[in-house]
């Protein structure tokens, strides 16, 4: 008995430090301007409004490859189809705003 408890201890001890570093999986990244050989430059990226919500470019053949969290404001996903991708903000209907319907912006990456 005590050397299960002893085995569980131990278990814990050499996890605790793989739990810990599972909190923040992006802080292990360099951010932009760090002085580090492995920062990366802050490169301008143009986003181009589409004119189509997130229902219509999903009808066309375009894939949802990821969903993230918007800061609580909505659902980030990113699409592909037709050689491109898609960046979309869905938004989902909220009575205290009067919004009544999920709504989507959406913007290529060009």
């Amino acid at each position: 008995m005590r050397k299960a408890g002893f085995m569980v201890m131990i278990a814990l001890g050499l996890l605790g430090p793989v739990y810990g570093f599972a909190q923040s999986p992006g802080d292990w990244l360099p951010q932009s301007g760090v002085k580090s050989p492995y920062s990366p430059l802050a490169v301008p990226t143009t986003l181009k409004p589409l004119a189509l919500s997130l229902s219509e470019l999903l009808n066309k053949g375009f894939k949802v490859i990821s969903t993230t969290d918007y800061s609580g404001q909505g659902v980030l996903l990113t699409v592909e189809g037709r050689k491109q991708t898609v960046l979309c903000v869905l938004t989902a209907p909220n009575p205290q705003t009067d919004q009544n319907v999920p709504t989507s912006r959406c913007w290529a990456l060009n």
